[in-house]
């Protein structure tokens, strides 16, 4: 099994859980290169608070879930097939996670302008 089928969901899942995290704490400033990206969310940093205090929680969701899945294979290190399916499902779900922190955000932004 590649290096990057068992790297992927483990360094996914910091990134997303990180993000999440410090952004449902409102610790995560205004940035071009973390956070949710969508327009109404970056058009005020009231609406970026709101849009990540929304969203957040949803991405520190995906982001374990990546973990969770990056840990297992590491720690059992399966074959070729189980480990792909094993990031692919992982990753699928982390990335629809991220979906519904993005649509939430959305929602809270527009709420607060």
């Amino acid at each position: 099994m590649s290096r990057l089928t068992l790297y992927a969901p483990f360094f996914f899942g910091l990134l997303l859980a990180g993000t999440g995290g410090l952004g449902m704490t409102g610790r995560l400033p205004k940035n071009d290169w973390f956070g949710i990206r969508m327009h109404v969310v970056m058009s005020s940093d009231a609406a970026w608070l709101a849009g990540h205090h929304a969203g957040g929680p949803w991405l520190l969701a995906g982001g374990l879930v990546a973990l969770a899945a990056g840990v297992a294979l590491l720690v059992v290190w399966p074959d070729a097939v189980t480990g792909a399916r094993i990031t692919t499902v992982s990753l699928s779900a982390a990335f629809v996670l991220a979906g519904v922190a993005a649509w939430r955000a959305q929602s809270a932004a527009r709420r607060v302008l």
